[in-house]
């Protein structure tokens, strides 16, 4: 019998989440933005939402492969930020990847605000914050969110969780690619990263183009 080529698989499902991503994707940008600017409204919330936990899902499974390759290095359980930054620490963009986990929180948590809209302009003020309310938050939390606009410092992501929009994938969507990218171009073979494509409004286009169609 002859011996297989491969003999053995590390299981990530990260990318089988390609063509969902996609599929997500045109159907959040099929929703006309509302008039009142880039709050984006509960439709498209949704859509956003959902985004934004697929694709730190997909670092978060070539993460988990990495954590397999590379176990000899890591001496206790960290989260994903933290344990790149130790892998890595020329990792070009930290800041950025610890709010983009912090709004994966936000989104997966629920973080509920308590908001006053009783004046129909401007912008709902602030009656009770998460950590008001006894969230369990990030704990990079307190310093990367901004309660007055309730957006992260760095990268203005919505801490509010119903008002995640199509701007805010965009974002996330730059910094896993990037922090993939960085990853696979220091070793291949932890992070294999191959060029793929999706079925996108009627076409084929390569899976990290799709940013570049959030506008």
């Amino acid at each position: 019998m002859d011996t297989p080529a491969i003999t053995d698989i590390i299981t990530i499902v990260g990318p089988s989440y390609f063509q969902p991503i996609a599929d997500l994707c045109e159907s959040m940008l099929d929703v006309p933005i509302p008039e009142h600017g880039n709050a984006g409204g509960y439709r498209e919330n949704g859509y956003a939402a959902a985004l934004v936990l697929l694709l730190v899902a997909v670092l978060e499974s070539y993460v988990s492969r990495l954590r397999f390759k590379r176990v000899n290095e890591i001496t206790a359980p960290m989260n994903v930020p933290d344990l790149l930054i130790h892998l890595f620490p020329d990792l070009p963009n930290k800041e950025h990847l610890v709010e983009t986990f912090l709004l994966r929180n936000v989104v997966v948590h629920n973080h509920v605000w308590h908001l006053d809209v009783s004046k129909p302009e401007g912008e709902p003020k602030t009656i009770q914050s998460p950590i008001d309310l006894g969230f369990d938050v990030n704990k990079y939390y307190r310093t990367a969110v901004d309660h007055a606009t309730r957006r992260t410092c760095q990268l203005g992501f919505s801490a509010d969780p119903t008002a995640v929009n199509r701007y805010d994938v965009k974002k996330v969507f730059e910094i896993v690619w990037r922090t993939l990218a960085f990853m696979n171009a220091k070793d291949y073979s932890h992070t294999p990263l191959p060029f793929h494509t999706v079925a996108f409004r009627r076409e084929r286009v390569p899976f990290e183009s799709l940013p570049t169609h959030i506008e």
